[in-house]
């Protein structure tokens, strides 16, 4: 069976969150791991220029590689890629830095392409605080406030995973449309005994969230799942079914924050940008990822993991793809 038979079978596979180094390598294993879309990052900390260079890059990549992968900015490109047997690549941001402090460039971005952005990645910035700050820190009352109005008028979605409780409350809130947690898990569920738990949410806020027709991505990144790199799959569709259970099966997706192809040093870019000298978590390497998923070649066992636990074909389509392609249909497309 080729790759495009196996996809016009299975559901739509969407990983709402990966960041790595681009190349022909990693969009062979999308294709391999019958991944039918990425939102992928093309900013953290970069100014408004180099995320214009970052997108000139990314689209002479989708040039070379026309035959694994190709942009979409709508949910019928997505579903059109997907059924053509290539991965659909979203552009999004992973920080609002991009905007730097001038509201018309949401705008520039979203026509060439951007769809998603997160309004902070960890720490405070003009718009909102992320999670490494107070968690009574939350989106600024102006600029934030028009920077969120702004993103529901063009149709750009609006990521929390990285911002504070308080800032991800404000801006279900403020957001006259529903937002994305693209990368996080309940923290009721991982538990507090873990590095980096303050990225994950309470169970008050995923609830809210989904009242509010958003969508959660939870995640295999070891440092924010139960168990960490020793987290096994039976664990991981516990958590999934325990999410379900929580919030309901039209909330609940997948998004890995899976990365590859990057060396050790650009840690302390992610961790510290030009805000600090050093992180301000210790830098102890990349964490191994769990046996179960490797790379997103492994994305048909997860799939399968889910059928076995019990879930129908219907949940199942949600939870790999299904939800998310239902929230970027609502949210890419501007305010009438």
């Amino acid at each position: 069976m080729d790759h495009q038979s196996a996809r016009l079978r299975a559901p739509i596979i969407v990983d709402a969150l990966q960041f790595n180094k681009p190349e022909r390598a990693r969009f062979l294993e999308w294709q391999k791991g019958r991944v039918g879309c990425v939102h992928v990052t093309l900013a953290i900390w970069e100014s408004a220029r180099e995320t214009l260079s970052a997108i000139g890059e990314w689209n002479r990549l989708l040039e070379n590689n026309a035959d694994l992968i190709a942009l979409a900015t709508t949910a019928d490109e997505i579903e059109a890629i997907a059924a053509s047997g290539r991965t659909a690549i979203i552009y999004g941001f992973q920080d609002t830095s991009p905007f730097e402090d001038d509201i018309e460039l949401i705008e520039i971005f979203h026509k060439l392409g951007v769809r998603i952005a997160q309004l902070t990645y960890n720490v405070q910035n003009r718009i909102a605080s992320g999670c490494w700050e107070p968690d009574e820190n939350g989106v600024s009352q102006f600029f934030g406030r028009n920077v969120i109005a702004e993103m529901n008028r063009l149709g750009m979605l609006i990521d929390v995973s990285h911002c504070t409780e308080r800032s991800s409350r404000d801006a279900i809130e403020y957001s006259s449309r529903p937002i994305a947690i693209t990368h996080a898990n309940p923290s009721a569920f991982v538990g507090t005994d873990i590095e980096l738990n303050r990225r994950n949410k309470s169970t008050e806020l995923i609830k809210r969230l989904a009242e509010r027709n958003g969508v959660l991505g939870l995640s295999m990144y070891p440092k924010i799942m139960r168990d960490g790199s020793n987290c096994t799959l039976e664990t991981f569709t516990e958590m999934v079914a325990w999410t379900v259970e929580t919030i309901g099966v039209d909330a609940v997706g997948i998004g890995t924050d899976f990365y590859d192809g990057w060396p050790v040093s650009e840690i302390k870019w992610w961790r510290a940008g030009r805000w600090a000298r050093e992180s301000a978590v210790p830098i102890k390497g990349f964490s191994s990822w769990p046996d179960w998923f490797k790379s997103p070649v492994d994305f048909p066992a997860l799939i399968e993991a889910l059928e076995k636990r019990g879930f129908s074909s219907e949940e199942v389509a949600k939870i790999a793809g299904g939800n998310w392609v239902r929230l970027f249909r609502e949210s890419f497309s501007p305010l009438q």
